[in-house]
């Protein structure tokens, strides 16, 4: 489960106290191959597949692939070694592309994941930066996409709060609920540009108030075997 999730997502959920993300256990026999990568000759193509495959769905989330389809194959390759080689200026030379906007006018649907304490897989809802000219703000996207985990104010300034026992993290912090997704997806989110949200302390919610579903699907385009040539997919639908 912890292979699945970001680091970010992991220094913020088990972090704090002093307490380890993981503990470290030397296996010498029965490896664990349906849970993690064996270090083979292919585990850095399985990797690099996995990251543009999230890059390509991120894409079409936010630009139905206007962008992502335009790279060049060698902008692709770039993008991931940039990422692998730690050399953060080979990579954003080509990811800072998918990060802008058309026609100055805000991303389709935001891509985000929000990982909970209380549910095994993330939840995943498409999600509009503005409805009716009117920016949406993460209070808003927590209200409809994590019921309980905050909760309506009558402060037209900050109509929600996070409810109380309940800790919301992105990237280690936690931004003002009236943050709009915008911002944040632009400025926050992680390399396969995906703005990944923790919300810790769900445990402590009513059962009721908690959502009865954990991943609405996205449509996505499959992984290729050359990711720079990707083929149109359905836009997600709002729900």
């Amino acid at each position: 489960q912890l292979g699945m999730r970001p680091s970010s997502g992991i220094n913020a959920e088990y972090g704090g106290g002093g307490k380890l993300p993981w503990e470290v256990k030397i296996r010498i026999s029965n490896f664990p191959a349906d849970k993690l990568l064996t270090l083979g000759a292919n585990v850095d193509e399985t990797v690099k597949q996995s990251f543009v495959h999230n890059v390509k769905e991120a894409g079409y989330m936010k630009h139905q692939g206007a962008v992502f389809n335009h790279l060049l194959p060698a902008q692709t390759v770039q993008l991931w070694k940039g990422l692998h080689r730690d050399k953060f200026d080979e990579f954003w030379v080509v990811n800072h592309r998918l990060m802008e906007h058309i026609n100055n006018e805000p991303y389709q649907y935001i891509p985000f994941r929000i990982y909970t304490d209380i549910h095994r897989q993330y939840i995943q809802k498409p999600f509009k930066p503005r409805i009716d000219d009117n920016l949406t703000t993460l209070g808003d996207l927590l209200h409809k996409c994590l019921p309980g985990s905050v909760t309506a104010t009558e402060d037209k300034e900050e109509p929600f709060q996070v409810t109380e026992g309940v800790t919301i993290r992105i990237q280690g912090v936690s931004p003002p609920l009236v943050t709009p997704v915008q911002w944040l997806s632009e400025h926050l989110s992680h390399a396969d540009n995906f703005l990944y949200i923790v919300a810790l302390g769900m445990t402590q919610v009513s059962p009721s108030s908690q959502p009865k579903t954990t991943t609405t699907p996205v449509t996505s385009p499959p992984p290729a075997a050359e990711p720079a040539t990707g083929t149109p997919t359905q836009q997600p639908t709002e729900s």
